[in-house]
């Protein structure tokens, strides 16, 4: 080794050589320690999923511990003001991360529970608490039955209903009307369990392969015949799959025939889905995918009414500068789904268009559909778009091409038609200098009869135009002129009695009218907002919304 040897004179000269060594001197030390901070680099820790709390629960009344896995989407925490539907899942320490890959792109606004197996059970198996919470049935060998305590299933439903999804929304902003559930094999079977005894404790269930041996189905038959009185008109939508290579085919299609009975009484069965050349094992991804694609399509939005912040007894613009501008919109609705939100809106140059927004990947879309057509209104089904005496039907790919009602109402002139659940149109006849009238036409053995004027307690005073009829045609709101009224024209409000007649007609009050012209009142398909339009000055109508509870409080009132 050759040493350098630096004479005691140069040092004395200065530090400029003293500097160098101690460079040369640093250099060669953190080359000696890298090895060591690779080591601590490659440290290994575990892997966390992001945005997902973990939650401990114990069961009440025993010593059970869990832990919830819950994933947020990716701007709750900047979207403040949604609710966002919830998907529950058990056996989630598999289940977790299919279902988290998949909603990420397929429903990026979903909150995931994954609800853990049992965390101080003691057993060598770290999935042993599932035999017993996910089974309905006791096990016919003693031995199996001893070790794992088949059959407990109702006692785990109480635990989720009472506890979980309590807390799930208590502590986070979820929906509780877009509650789901994903389940497989024996966790589908136990979502088959919760569907026919408790439908109401989720919206929608996927189960995926679910438990089809002879003693779960006669199990399954059985349930089904003592709850389905008293269950009857609770909907649910169902999603149920399998591998096209699993055995007991023949006892899963008997199944899904079982939960189609339930189909009269509020249950939507998608039919069976089979996964094609896929064993128990190798159908689980595939039914993931495509049951979180089918749960998509139904799941409501997060961001509703276009994201406007809510009205309360006082009517206000509806989104302002994106709906109420300073020109004329008007005859605003939204879908049955609320996924969609019709309108005649005038441009800068006062041509008016027909407009939707729609709601897609967790945002609302403006596109104009074409030129001016009549009012919209779509049918409770969400199957018809009625546009005065014209209508769209819905297809598999959009609106169907403007039709005509034609034969009776050929030679009416129609501003707006609205219809109820048993397909009864209420409509305006348009006349001249205010003698228009109220009409209705009913369905009646699936034929349409001939228009019949509406009652007097309706058809009394001038303009009477724009009529909606509630759903269950318990009420109708109407706009026109009469004594006693605010101004050009009021909005006015009926409610059926119990002869079937209609009852005195009732102004909604000054909150609602003014001295300007309100017309075309209408209650939002989900029951909770009343829309209608109102001339804020000269050439500029805008949309107003106010809290639908002020037709609950009238009703109160009766």
């Amino acid at each position: 080794m050759n040493i350098d040897i630096i004479p005691i004179k140069q040092l004395e000269n200065g530090g400029e050589i003293m500097g160098k060594i101690l460079t040369k001197i640093a250099v060669v030390i953190c080359l000696l320690m890298l090895p060591f901070a690779s080591a601590q680099a490659n440290e290994r820790k575990s892997y966390e999923m992001p945005r997902t709390e973990v939650a401990p629960i114990q069961e009440s009344g025993t010593d059970r511990q869990y832990e919830l896995y819950i994933k947020l989407p990716e701007d709750y925490a900047e979207n403040t003001d949604a609710r966002y539907p919830v998907i529950y899942t058990t056996d989630a320490e598999v289940h977790m991360d299919m279902l988290s890959g998949s909603t990420e792109f397929l429903m990026p606004e979903v909150i995931v529970v994954g609800i853990s197996w049992q965390k101080n059970l003691g057993d060598e198996r770290e999935n042993a608490s599932r035999f017993r919470d996910y089974s309905f049935v006791k096990h016919n060998n003693a031995e199996l039955q001893e070790r794992f305590h088949f059959g407990q299933a109702s006692n785990h439903l109480s635990f989720i209903r009472n506890q979980v999804i309590k807390y799930v929304e208590t502590n986070y902003r979820a929906d509780p009307d877009e509650r789901s559930y994903f389940g497989y094999s024996m966790g589908g079977g136990f979502g088959t369990f919760v569907l026919l005894s408790e439908p109401d404790t989720f919206k929608h269930y996927i189960l995926g392969s679910p438990s089809r041996y002879q003693r779960a189905i006669d199990f399954f038959d059985d349930l089904e015949a003592k709850t389905a009185v008293q269950h009857k008109g609770q909907s649910a939508n169902v999603f149920v799959s399998i591998g096209e290579r699993e055995n007991q085919m023949e006892n899963m299609r008997t199944l899904t025939s079982l939960l189609k009975r339930r189909s009269g009484s509020g249950v939507a069965l998608a039919g069976l889905e089979i996964i094609e050349d896929s064993d128990h094992g190798t159908a689980f991804p595939e039914t993931v995918i495509r049951s979180v694609k089918w749960l998509a399509k139904l799941n409501t939005v997060t961001k509703p009414y276009l994201g406007q912040k809510l009205p309360g007894l006082t009517p206000e613009a509806f989104a302002p500068g994106l709906v109420s501008t300073d020109r004329w919109e008007y005859g605003g609705v939204f879908s049955p789904d609320m996924k969609e939100f019709y309108l005649l809106k005038d441009d800068e140059k006062e041509k008016t268009s027909f407009v939707v927004f729609q709601y897609e990947s967790g945002e609302w879309r403006e596109s104009v559909i074409s030129q001016r057509v009549g009012q919209p209104f779509i049918s409770p089904d969400g199957k018809t778009m009625h546009l005065g005496k014209r209508y769209k039907e819905r297809t598999e790919t959009g609106w169907s091409e403007i039709r005509n009602l034609g034969g009776q109402f050929e030679d009416i002139r129609v501003m707006r038609l609205t219809a109820s659940t048993e397909g009864t149109y209420y409509f305006d006849e348009v006349g001249t200098d205010g003698d228009g009238q109220i009409r209705y036409s009913r369905l009646v053995d699936g034929k349409r009869e001939d228009p019949r004027l509406a009652s007097e307690a309706i058809n009394t005073g001038t303009w009477l135009a724009h009529p909606f009829i509630a759903p269950d045609e318990s009420y109708i709101l109407w706009d026109g002129r009469r004594e006693g009224g605010f101004g050009s024209s009021d909005i006015y409000l009926s409610f059926r009695q119990k002869d079937g007649s209609w009852g005195d007609a009732i102004n909604l009050g000054d909150k609602i009218n003014t001295d300007a012209w309100e017309a075309s009142a209408s209650v939002t398909p989900d029951g909770k907002y009343l829309f209608f339009h109102r001339m804020v000055s000269e050439g500029n109508v805008d949309i107003f919304w106010v809290d639908a509870q002020i037709v609950e409080n009238l009703r109160a009132q009766q």
